[in-house]
């Protein structure tokens, strides 16, 4: 019997998610966000730098990586998407206002 995650592979402590505050925990307990990453396949530094770049939502993150984008290309700000605001594109990813797919064509245009 093979388990798909070992829980000593990528892990996402409650530590990581408290540093970022409300940006992290979405209100929730700092675990529960831990575990959603840790879920997603994010260790601690991955998680810290999708954080930094803003991306609140582990799923978007997963996608966004999946797409080979990496958390600095994520923190190019831009106003692009569903609605006028200038934020990072890991934000408006996570946010819905950019699909993963979006996000990773901005991501790329320029470096």
């Amino acid at each position: 019997m093979h388990a798909m995650h070992y829980w000593s592979q990528s892990r996402t402590s409650a530590d990581t998610i408290s540093r970022f505050g409300e940006l992290a925990d979405r209100g929730e307990e700092p675990a529960i966000a831990a575990k959603a990453w840790t879920d997603a396949g994010f260790d601690d530094a991955e998680t810290a730098k999708w954080l930094q770049a803003r991306c609140f939502d582990p799923q978007s993150a997963r996608e966004l990586a999946d797409l080979r984008v990496t958390p600095g290309q994520a923190a190019k700000r831009t106003r692009d998407g569903r609605r006028d605001y200038i934020d990072t594109i890991a934000f408006k990813v996570a946010s819905g206002d950019l699909s993963a797919r979006q996000g990773a064509a901005r991501a790329s245009s320029s470096r």
